[in-house]
C-alpha cells in the first residue's frame, strides 16, 4: 500500500490478523460490511476470544497506527458506522486489482484499433503480478477472488496473443507468453502460443523443448496427450521448410541423431502411432510378427494417493525400459503411468522375457520406488487394406 513515496507492507508490521482486516475492508471497499462478519473472519472456532468486539476495536487502532506511516492528510480512513465498518469511499484511491480490470475491459472494445487494443492489454498484463492475496490463500472469500482474477488474466492474455499474432510480434509473444506460463504452466493456449512464437522468431530447439515439456506434464498432471492443435503445431515445427532445396548429403545429417545412445528410442505416443502403421502394414505384407508391450506402474494397495512417487517411478522406468531393450527398439509414454513398446521381430515367448527383464531391472535400479509393476503383451494386427482400393 503506498501513498506518494511511502509504502508500508507486511513486513513492517507481520500480525498476520491485522493485515487480513485490511486486506478485507479494501477488497470490499465499495460495502459496508458487518461488523460480525469480520468478528467470524478472524476470530473464528480456532481463534477463541472472550470479547471479540473489543479485540477488533483493539485491532482497528492499531491498523490506524500502522497507517500512520503514511502520512495521509486525512485520518479516517475506516469508518465504523450502525454495526458497519468500512474503508473510507471518499478517499480517492487506486485500486490495482480494479485497473486491472479495467485495461481488460477496454482492450475487449469492438470498436478500436489493435494498436489501441495492444496498449489497453500490455497496461493489464503489467499490472497483474500473480495470484490475488496469495499469503490469505486459505481464506474463501480471498481464494474466490483470486480465481475470478487468474481466470479473466487468462481470458485476456488469449485476446492479447492474437492481437500481437496479427501484428506479427512474435518477440513480444514469447517474452509474454513466458511469464505468462510461469503463472499456469499447463494453461493449452498460453502454451501454443509460447511455442509458435518461439518457432517464429527461429528457435525451433526451445520450440520443441518446451513442446517436449508440455506433453510430460499433460501425462504427469492428466494422463492424456496434449489438445489437436499442440500437436499438428509441433508436426509443422518438424517438417522441413518449403522452398528449400538440400542435398542428400544435408539431408543425411541432419536426419542422423546426434549424440545417439545405444539404448532403446523414446519418442512421443503420436510419433509412435506411425511407427505402429508402418509396422502394421509391413506385417501385412511379409507375414511376420511384431508384438507390443502395455508396462504399468501402480502404487501398493490400500497406500495414499501419491502423484509425485507415480511420476518419480514412470521417470525411472523410462530410464530401465531405454537400458533393458536394443537399440533399434522403440517405446512412448501413454499416459500417466504407463508405456508402450514395440518389439519387431520377437517372437511371444521372447516378448514375455524382455517383459520380466524389465520388471526385474526397475526392481533393482535405485532409487527403490515400492511401486507394483506389471506387463500385458499381444500381437500388433496387421493392417488390413481395402480390396477396392488401387494397388
Amino acid at each position: 500500500m503506498s501513498y506518494g513515496d511511502k509504502t508500508i507492507t507486511d513486513q513492517d508490521n507481520r500480525s498476520k490478523k491485522l493485515w487480513l482486516i485490511l486486506e478485507y475492508l479494501i477488497a470490499f471497499h465499495d460495502r459496508n460490511l458487518p461488523q460480525a462478519s469480520i468478528i467470524d473472519l478472524i476470530w473464528n472456532e480456532d481463534s477463541i476470544t472472550s470479547d471479540p468486539e473489543n479485540a477488533l476495536k483493539t485491532s482497528l487502532h492499531r491498523i490506524r497506527a500502522l497507517m500512520d506511516d503514511l502520512q495521509i492528510p486525512e485520518k479516517k480512513l475506516i469508518i465504523r458506522k450502525q454495526g458497519t465498518i468500512s474503508w473510507n469511499r471518499e478517499l480517492p484511491c487506486e485500486y490495482d486489482f480494479e485497473e486491472f480490470i479495467s485495461y481488460c475491459n477496454k482492450g475487449a472494445v469492438a470498436d478500436i484499433s489493435d494498436e489501441e487494443r495492444l496498449e489497453y492489454y500490455r497496461a493489464a498484463f503489467d499490472l497483474y503480478k500473480g495470484d490475488f492475496l496469495p499469503k490469505c490463500h486459505m481464506e474463501s472469500w480471498s481464494s474466490a477472488l483470486a480465481t475470478r482474477y487468474r481466470s479473466i488474466y487468462m481470458q485476456m492474455i488469449v485476446k492479447f496473443m492474437e492481437v500481437l499474432l496479427r501484428l506479427g510480434k512474435f518477440e513480444e509473444m514469447a517474452d509474454r507468453c513466458s511469464v505468462a506460463n510461469a503463472i499456469d504452466p499447463m494453461n493449452s493456449d498460453v502454451n501454443y502460443y509460447l511455442i509458435y512464437s518461439l518457432y517464429k522468431i527461429g528457435n525451433k530447439k526451445n520450440a520443441v523443448e518446451q513442446y517436449n515439456r508440455i506433453v510430460n506434464a499433460y501425462y504427469d498432471e492428466f494422463g492424456v496427450e496434449p489438445e489437436k492443435k499442440l500437436l499438428e503445431l509441433y508436426e509443422e515445427i518438424t517438417v522441413h521448410e518449403e522452398g528449400i532445396e538440400a542435398d542428400l548429403n544435408t539431408i543425411q545429417e541432419e536426419l542422423t541423431e546426434k549424440e545417439a545412445r545405444r539404448e532403446a528410442y523414446v519418442c512421443d505416443y503420436s510419433v509412435f502411432q506411425h511407427y505402429y502403421k508402418i509396422e502394421a502394414r509391413a506385417c501385412a505384407r511379409n507375414g511376420m510378427s511384431v508384438y507390443i508391450m502395455l508396462i504399468t506402474i501402480k502404487q501398493r494397495a490400500k497406500e495414499e494417493p501419491d502423484l509425485n512417487k507415480v511420476a518419480a517411478g514412470m521417470e525411472k522406468m523410462e530410464n530401465v525400459i531405454a537400458s533393458s531393450l536394443r537399440s533399434g527398439d522403440i517405446f512412448a509414454r501413454y499416459s500417466k503411468n504407463q508405456f508402450i513398446v514395440m518389439l519387431p521381430t520377437a517372437c511371444y515367448e521372447n516378448s514375455l522375457m524382455i517383459g520380466e527383464r524389465i520388471l526385474k531391472n526397475f526392481d533393482r535400479a535405485k532409487p527403490k520406488t515400492n511401486l507394483n509393476t506389471s506387463y500385458t503383451v499381444r500381437n500388433l494386427e496387421p493392417q488390413l487394406f481395402d480390396k477396392g482400393a488401387a494397388e
